[in-house]
């Protein structure tokens, strides 16, 4: 039967309109697919100032990363943080506090590709114009441990603003609060050597001694025992030790602790004390060598060779580090170089038991900068720059 011309429009009319209806349908899952895919990997919105994430005092940690993170360079003032840090991937935070005086910014569970952590910068002054800045704190480089930077003198009520960095363009995600009292380890704190700390080894097992006196023994409330090995990028926290009483009451000066080592190498123990108003300070410190009979610690002396391409003769600075955690081990500046190998003696860091290096460049006139890796031999004879 043949169908009248009519007819025939309206059925393709009818599949022309549930063709287009699967076609809108298919486009807008492939347009919502794709748009859920690429926020997976977007920016974090505090990338730009204008929307930095508020932190609320002793509120939760707030978690964020510098991943995919890029500059806001008309909201800097590099002059300003020029001596404490050079931008990479920064990002913006703020605070405004309804009680004034020293605050905390605990930052904790950093996860850097790099191990190198996050420099901090805390500043005053309104948002995006660089002029009003005013520097309150600058911290260049942070370790991979839980740690706390100090903010002394906030007004209450009055904003404030805080850039995150990572350090040497370090991809980090971490944790930061805004409290009232400091969590982790003291960051860069120098010991204060007040405990008379004694160490022993016998074999692997290494005893700690320590004494606290007089006015500190009634400030304490418990201590912290940290390890930590040369090539780790974090110390562990191995044991608290709360002040102890005899019968009448009285604190005891004298404390002991003890511990198995299983690897060979160089540690470090820090003591931390917590006061009864949370107050926490490195008291004491002490580097110990664990080498099991038969391992080999002799060396020749190592030396990095770190090529200088530069064209025009100028000061080049010279940072050495531990690669995997980070930590500043010393710097050396050579004195009107341009285009030569200089040699750096790494010996004593390769005692320590450090097996990677990392030494980045600067050539001050140029602004340029380099950065080399490298690592100590399978037979310990040489150091070998990695490409």
């Amino acid at each position: 039967m043949i169908l009248p011309i009519k007819a025939l429009f309206t059925k393709e009319r009818k599949k022309s309109r549930v063709c287009y209806t699967q076609s809108v349908t298919l486009l807008c899952f492939i347009f919502c697919f794709i748009f859920q895919h690429f926020n997976l990997f977007a920016q974090v919105s505090n990338n730009s100032i204008h929307q930095s994430s508020f932190l609320i005092l002793d509120a939760d940690p707030v978690q964020s990363t510098t991943d995919r993170s890029t500059v806001e360079w008309a909201c800097i003032n590099k002059k300003l943080t020029e001596k404490c840090l050079i931008y990479h991937n920064d990002q913006w935070f703020t605070f405004s506090s309804p009680i004034g005086g020293q605050l905390f910014l605990n930052v904790s569970n950093q996860e850097c590709r790099k191990k190198f952590g996050v420099q901090v910068l805390v500043i005053e002054g309104n948002p995006c114009e660089a002029s009003t800045y005013k520097l309150l704190h600058c911290e260049s480089f942070t370790d991979q441990n839980d740690t706390f930077i100090t903010i002394d003198s906030v007004e209450a009520n009055k904003p404030y603003l805080i850039n995150i960095d990572g350090f040497l363009g370090d991809i980090c995600s971490f944790d930061i609060q805004l409290a009232t009292k400091p969590k982790g380890y003291p960051l860069k704190q120098k010991s204060l050597g007040t405990l008379q700390l004694q160490s022993k080894i016998d074999q692997n097992i290494v005893t700690l001694n320590w004494r606290v006196d007089g006015e500190l023994r009634e400030e304490l409330e418990l201590f912290e025992v940290h390890r930590q090995l040369s090539t780790a990028f974090k110390s562990q926290l191995l044991k608290e030790v709360s002040l102890q009483f005899n019968a009448q009451g009285k604190s005891l000066d004298n404390y002991q602790y003890t511990d198995t080592l299983k690897d060979k190498g160089t540690y470090v123990y820090d003591i931390i004390g917590i006061s009864k108003g949370g107050k926490r300070r490195l008291l004491d410190r002490k580097r110990i060598g664990y080498w099991p009979a038969g391992v080999y610690r002799s060396s020749p002396r190592l030396f990095a060779s770190v090529p200088l391409n530069f064209k025009k003769k100028s000061d080049v600075d010279l940072l050495i580090m531990n690669e995997l955690s980070g930590e500043i081990l010393f710097n050396r500046t050579c004195v009107e170089c341009s285009d030569q190998e200089l040699s750096i003696d790494v010996t004593n860091e390769v005692l320590r038991g450090i097996q990677r290096f990392r030494i980045e460049v600067y050539h001050l006139r140029s602004k340029s900068q380099a950065a080399y890796n490298y690592r100590v031999s399978q037979d310990g004879m040489l150091l070998e720059r990695i490409d």
